[in-house]
C-alpha cells in the first residue's frame, strides 16, 4: 500500500470517527431525529465549535459515514443507521458468584471434629448441623433401621397438616430389619418446639435403653397442638448402638413438620418450582444487531451543549478480571483498597461505577423472556406492542427512547442469528410500543414468538463519570473535602421573620436557617441533619426563601434524587414565591400526565402543555430558582453557565444518592467562594439523614469499597468539621433537628436510642399519635406497638430469587380487617386506606400482599390507595398505621447458621426507616427466632416483650439448645461439609428489586 493510500485511509477513518461523535452529539442534544441536510449542517458547525480541536468538514464526515454504512444520503436528507454490526463476544460474570469462588479458593480447610468422646465446643455445633444438611442420606438411613409413619414423604420428611386448636396424634414406628440386635438409646429434637410432645410406652432414655432384636418394632407417639397458623419444623434424632465387639453409636433422623395453613395461604403458595435464572449467563455471547426505528422527539431544545458527555464504557480488562478477582490488575486492586481523597477522586469513582455497570448487565438479564408474542399497534401500524409486566415500576427499565432486543424464538441456539433493536415509542400500563427495522416488520406475522433481551439506559452512569472528572477540573477540593471556613458572613441578620412562622418556635430549625443565610461554613457545605419526622425539607425550603430575600443576585439550584422530592420542593416554594421566579426542569422521559397540577405553571412545558422545552442559557439566567433531579441537572452542566452564576445549591434527600450522582448537581454548577469574585456565592447545603437508607446498588465489590456511602454520610462520619465534639455538633457546619412531629413516643423510642443518641423530642400532635392507644386488638392498652410472632416458611417460585411468606400475609390481612371493622368505634377515629401502609423487604412478598389485599378487600372503596411497597419505597413517607412483614423464617429444619441470609435484618438503616414511618400504630409480623439473631432486632423484640406488645406463640421452649446438639453428636465422626450451591443471586435481587434508572 502506497503512502498516499495510507494517508487517504487515515483521513477517512478520522472523518468517520468524527461523524460517529456527531451522531452521538445529536442524540445527547435530543436532535437524533433530525434528517434535513441543511439543518444538520448548521448543527455540525455548532458541534465543531465545542472545543479547539480541528475537525473535518461536514461533507467529509458524512461521506465517511456513508461508505461505512452508517448513513444514507438522499438529496436533502441524511438518515443515520447502524445496519448490521457484529458486536464483540462479551462475557457476563456475576460478582457475587466470583467473590464466593475467590473466597472458597483462598479459605483454609477446617479441621475434622474430634472423635475422642468429648463434647464439641459451641462453635462446632454449626458444623454438625451443616453436616446433616450435606449428608442427608447418611442421616436418614443407617444399619437397616427403618423409621416410618402414615405421613411419610421422600427424603426423610414427615409432614402433616393441621388446624388451629385441633389436636393431631400420629405414630412414628421404629423397626430393626437388620440381622443383629440394636440398642435404642434415646430420641431428641434439635429444636424444642412446644407445639409437639413425644411419648413412648417404656420411656426409653440413656439410663433406660431398649434392645431391639431382629424384626422388633417400637412406637413413638407424637401429639401436635397449636393455636396459630404456621409452619412448625423440628429435626427428630434417634440414637442407637450396635451390639457387637465393636460397639458404636449411630444416629437416624427424620424431619418432622406440621403445616397449619388457611385458605388464603393455600391460594398464595408457590405456583411452580423455583429455578435460578443465572444458569445460562456465564456463556460468552455475541450479538448481530439490526437497527430499529427510533421515536421522533417532539422536544424544542435551545439549551447549549458546550461541555461534551463522553461514553465512559467499562474497559475490557475489568470485565475479564471479575471472573478471577485474584488475577485482576494490581492498579485496580490498589485503587479499590485506597482511601478516597482528592488525588484519586475521579479514578476511584470511575472504577466503582464501572463495576456497578458490569453487575447491572448481569442483573438486567433476569427480566429476559422467551416465546413472547407481539401485536401490531392499533394506532400506528409501524409499531409493535409487547407486554412487559412490572414496566410501570421500572422493573425493568423501559421508558420512551430506550431500546430492547428481540430474536426469533425458532432460531434460538443457532449461530449468527440477528437481534432486532426495538426503540420504545411509548409505555402504556404493562405494554410498550416498539419501533423495529423494516426488515423485521416485513417478516412479522401475528402469532410469531420472540425471545426478548432487556437493556438499561447508560445516561445516568455517563453523567456521573463526567461529574467526578469536573470535580478535579474545577478544583473543588474544599467543597468535596472541606478543611476550613473563611468565616465570612454573606448576611448579618439578628432576627429573622420566617415565612413559615411555625419554625420560629423550633430553635434547631430557626438556627439552621440563620447559619445557611449567613454563609459562615463556606467553602465547606452546610448540613441539615434531619432524623425522621423532624422537618428537614421544610427547613431547607425556608432557607431558600430567606436567601432569595437577603442575598443580592442570589441564584439557586435546588435538587433531589427523585421527581417526587423535586416536585415537593417546587410546591413548597410556590407558597411564598412568584411562580415566574421558579423554573422546574423535567426530563423528556417523564409522562406529562404525572405532573402535579399546581407546579405545571412553572415547568418546562410548551404552550400546548403536552411537550417539554429546554430554553437557552440566557433565558434560564432570568430565573432565581431552578429545580431539577440530579441527572437532569447535567443539562445545566453541559450548557456551561458563567462562573458564579449559581450562588447556592440546595440538595434534599442527599443521603439517598451515591456521591457521584450528588456531585452531578455541584461540579460544573457551583464555584468556590472567593472574597473578591464570588463573595455571595459558593454555598452548598445538604439535607438528609445518614442513619436512613442510602442508595441502592448492585455491585458487591463497589459496595464493599465505598460506592454506597453518600457525600452526606462521608462528611458526617469521616470529616472532622462535622463530627461531634464534647457531645455537640458545630452549628457553623451542621444543625441536627431534634423535634419529631410524626410518631407516638413508643414507636420512636428504640430508633431514638439506637441511632439518635436519645436526643429526639416528641412534639407530634397527640390527637393523631395517641388515636390507637385504646384499640381493642392491642396486647396492652396505651402501647400502640405490636410484634406478632409467627413461625412461617420462606418460599420462592419460578425464576424470581425473591422470597415470600404466606403465613405472614395471612396475619397482615387479619389486622387490616380488624382495622377496617373497628374504625369509628369505641372512640377510634375513622381511617382510610390511604392512611395505611404495608412494608416488606422482599419484592415477591410485596407482589403476594397486593394480590391478597385485592382478593380480600377488593370491594372496599379506594382500597388501591393502601400503599404496599419495599422499605426503599417508603423512605421519606409516613402513614397513620404501618404494618411490616419481615418474611424470613425457618425452613426445612433448624437454622443454626449465623451466615443465614439476613440482608434485611443486618442493615440498621433499613430497620430504622421501617420502624419510623408510623404515626399512631406499628404492627410487625415475623419470626422471632430468626429476628432475634440480629442485635438490633433483638433489642426491639425485648422492648416489645417488656412493654406487653408481643403476640403469638410462646417463645419459651422454642429456642435452640447448643448443649443438647453438641452432647447428642459428641461421638459422631464428621467431615467438614462442602461449600453450598452458589447461584450468584445478590441480596438486592432477592429483596427489593429496585427500579432500573436514576430518575431523570
Amino acid at each position: 500500500m502506497s503512502e498516499k493510500q495510507k494517508a487517504s485511509r487515515k483521513r477517512i477513518s478520522e472523518a468517520r470517527q468524527t461523524g460517529e461523535q456527531f451522531v452521538q452529539y445529536l442524540k445527547d442534544t435530543e436532535r437524533g431525529d433530525v434528517r434535513n441536510k441543511p439543518e444538520l449542517k448548521v448543527i455540525y458547525e455548532e458541534f465543531k465549535q465545542r472545543d479547539a480541536q480541528k475537525k473535518p468538514n461536514f461533507s467529509s464526515a458524512m461521506y465517511a459515514l456513508k461508505i461505512s454504512g452508517r448513513a444514507h444520503v438522499k438529496k436533502n436528507t441524511i438518515t443515520f443507521t447502524n445496519e448490521v454490526v457484529m458486536k464483540r463476544r462479551m462475557k457476563l460474570t456475576d460478582q457475587y458468584w466470583a467473590m464466593r469462588r475467590d473466597t472458597e479458593r483462598t479459605s483454609k480447610s477446617a479441621e475434622q471434629p474430634i472423635t475422642d468422646g468429648s463434647n464439641y465446643k459451641k462453635s462446632q455445633a454449626r458444623k454438625i448441623v451443616k453436616w446433616i444438611k450435606e449428608n442427608r442420606s447418611q442421616f436418614i438411613y443407617k444399619n437397616e433401621i427403618h423409621i416410618s409413619s402414615d405421613y411419610d414423604l421422600n427424603d426423610g420428611r414427615i409432614r402433616f397438616t393441621c388446624m388451629p386448636n385441633k389436636e393431631i396424634i400420629l405414630s412414628i414406628n421404629i423397626e430393626n430389619k437388620s440381622s443383629k440386635p440394636v440398642t435404642f438409646i434415646q430420641h431428641k429434637v434439635l429444636r424444642r418446639m412446644n407445639v409437639f410432645s413425644f411419648n413412648d410406652a417404656q420411656n426409653v432414655s440413656k439410663s433406660a435403653p431398649l434392645v431391639l432384636n431382629q424384626g422388633d418394632k417400637y412406637e413413638i407417639s407424637v401429639r401436635c397442638f397449636t393455636q396459630y397458623y404456621g409452619y412448625y419444623p423440628v429435626t427428630l434424632v434417634f440414637e442407637f448402638m450396635t451390639e457387637n465387639n465393636e460397639s458404636r453409636r449411630f444416629y437416624v433422623g427424620r424431619f418432622l413438620s406440621a403445616v397449619c395453613n388457611s385458605k388464603l395461604m393455600e391460594e398464595l403458595k408457590p405456583t411452580s418450582k423455583y429455578v435460578p435464572y443465572q444458569k445460562d449467563l456465564f456463556k460468552p455471547t455475541e450479538r448481530i444487531e439490526e437497527e430499529g426505528f427510533p421515536p421522533e422527539h417532539s422536544v424544542n431544545s435551545s439549551l447549549e451543549m458546550e461541555i461534551p458527555l463522553g461514553q465512559y464504557n467499562p474497559p475490557n480488562h475489568l470485565r475479564n478480571s471479575i471472573r478471577d478477582l485474584s488475577a485482576s490488575k494490581k492498579e485496580d486492586r490498589d485503587l479499590l483498597v485506597s482511601s478516597l481523597d482528592f488525588s484519586n477522586y475521579n479514578q476511584k469513582f470511575h472504577l466503582l461505577l464501572h463495576l456497578e455497570e458490569i453487575q447491572m448487565e448481569i442483573d438486567i438479564r433476569k427480566y429476559d423472556r422467551n416465546d413472547q408474542q407481539m401485536e401490531i399497534d392499533k394506532e400506528n401500524k409501524r409499531l409493535l406492542t409487547l407486554k412487559v409486566p412490572g414496566v410501570a415500576e421500572n422493573r425493568p427499565s423501559v421508558l420512551k427512547g430506550d431500546h430492547l432486543f428481540v430474536t426469533f424464538s425458532n432460531e434460538r441456539g443457532k449461530p449468527g442469528i440477528i437481534s432486532y433493536k426495538g426503540y420504545v415509542h411509548g409505555v402504556e400500563l404493562e405494554r410498550v410500543k416498539l419501533g423495529f427495522s423494516r426488515k423485521l416488520m416485513d417478516k412479522f406475522l401475528p402469532g410469531m414468538r420472540f425471545d426478548v433481551t432487556f437493556t438499561f439506559s447508560r445516561l445516568p452512569l455517563r453523567v456521573q463519570h463526567r461529574a467526578v472528572d469536573l470535580v478535579k477540573e474545577n478544583s473543588l477540593r474544599e467543597i468535596i473535602f472541606p478543611t476550613f471556613s473563611y468565616g465570612e458572613k454573606m448576611v448579618d441578620v439578628d432576627k429573622l421573620c420566617l415565612y413559615d412562622q411555625s419554625l420560629e418556635g423550633n430553635k434547631e430549625q430557626y438556627n439552621a436557617v440563620k447559619y445557611i443565610l449567613s454563609g459562615l461554613s463556606r467553602p465547606a457545605p452546610y448540613i441539615i441533619f434531619g432524623p425522621p419526622g423532624t422537618g428537614k425539607t421544610v427547613t431547607l425550603v425556608e432557607a431558600m426563601k430567606q436567601v432569595l430575600k437577603y442575598v443580592p443576585k442570589a441564584c439557586i439550584l435546588a435538587c433531589a434524587p427523585s421527581n417526587s422530592a423535586a416536585d415537593l420542593l417546587c410546591e413548597r416554594l410556590l407558597k411564598h414565591l412568584d411562580h415566574r421566579e421558579i423554573y422546574r426542569i423535567i426530563a423528556t422521559s417523564r409522562d406529562v400526565q404525572t405532573l402535579p397540577e399546581d407546579i405545571k405553571m412553572c415547568c418546562n412545558l410548551d404552550k400546548s402543555g403536552k411537550n417539554y422545552i429546554y430554553p437557552c442559557k440566557d433565558e434560564l439566567k432570568q430565573y432565581k430558582v431552578i429545580i431539577t433531579t440530579f441527572i437532569t441537572a447535567s443539562r445545566l452542566v453541559g450548557a456551561n453557565f458563567p462562573n458564579g452564576h449559581f450562588t447556592h445549591v440546595f440538595i434534599d434527600e442527599a443521603g439517598h444518592a451515591v456521591e457521584p450522582e450528588c456531585i452531578t448537581a455541584v461540579a460544573g454548577i457551583l464555584d468556590m467562594m472567593d472574597k473578591c469574585t464570588n463573595a455571595y456565592g459558593g454555598q452548598l447545603v445538604l439535607a438528609g439523614d445518614q442513619q436512613q437508607l442510602g442508595p441502592v446498588l448492585r455491585s458487591p465489590i463497589a459496595i464493599n469499597h465505598g460506592l454506597g456511602i453518600s457525600l452526606l454520610e462521608r462528611l458526617m462520619t469521616q470529616n472532622s468539621l462535622y463530627l461531634k465534639k464534647d457531645g455537640i455538633y458545630n452549628p457553623q457546619f451542621v444543625s441536627k433537628l431534634l423535634k419529631n412531629y410524626r410518631s407516638h413516643p413508643s414507636i420512636l423510642k428504640v430508633p431514638n436510642e439506637l441511632f439518635y443518641d436519645n436526643e429526639l423530642q416528641n412534639s407530634a400532635n397527640e390527637i393523631i399519635t395517641h388515636c390507637y392507644c385504646k384499640w381493642e386488638h392491642l396486647p396492652k392498652k396505651g402501647f400502640p406497638v405490636i410484634f406478632h410472632g409467627v413461625l412461617g416458611k420462606d418460599e420462592r417460585e419460578e425464576k424470581s430469587p425473591s422470597f415470600f411468606n404466606t403465613l405472614e400475609i395471612q396475619e397482615l390481612m387479619s389486622y387490616i380487617e380488624a382495622l377496617l371493622k373497628t374504625q369509628g368505634k369505641k372512640g377510634l377515629a375513622k381511617i382510610t386506606p390511604k392512611e395505611i401502609g404495608i412494608i416488606s423487604p422482599y419484592r415477591k412478598q410485596v407482589e403476594k400482599i397486593r394480590k391478597a389485599v385485592k382478593k380480600t378487600f377488593g370491594h372496599i372503596s379506594r382500597i388501591n390507595d393502601l400503599k404496599i411497597g419495599s422499605v426503599e419505597e417508603f423512605q421519606g413517607q409516613e402513614r397513620k398505621v404501618i404494618l411490616v412483614s419481615t418474611v424470613r423464617s425457618s425452613k426445612d429444619y433448624v437454622r443454626f447458621d449465623e451466615d443465614f441470609s439476613l440482608g434485611f435484618l443486618k442493615n440498621p438503616k433499613r430497620f430504622n426507616v421501617t420502624i419510623t414511618r408510623a404515626k399512631s400504630l406499628l404492627i410487625l409480623v415475623g419470626n422471632p427466632l430468626i429476628l432475634g439473631k440480629d442485635e438490633i432486632w433483638s433489642r426491639f423484640l425485648t422492648f416489645c416483650s417488656e412493654f406487653g406488645g408481643y403476640k403469638g406463640p410462646s417463645l419459651e421452649g422454642n429456642k435452640l439448645d447448643e448443649n443438647d446438639i453438641t452432647e447428642l453428636f459428641s461421638h459422631l465422626d464428621l467431615n467438614q461439609p462442602p461449600p453450598g450451591e452458589t447461584t450468584g443471586e445478590s441480596f438486592v435481587q432477592q429483596q427489593v428489586e429496585p427500579g432500573w434508572r436514576h430518575e431523570l
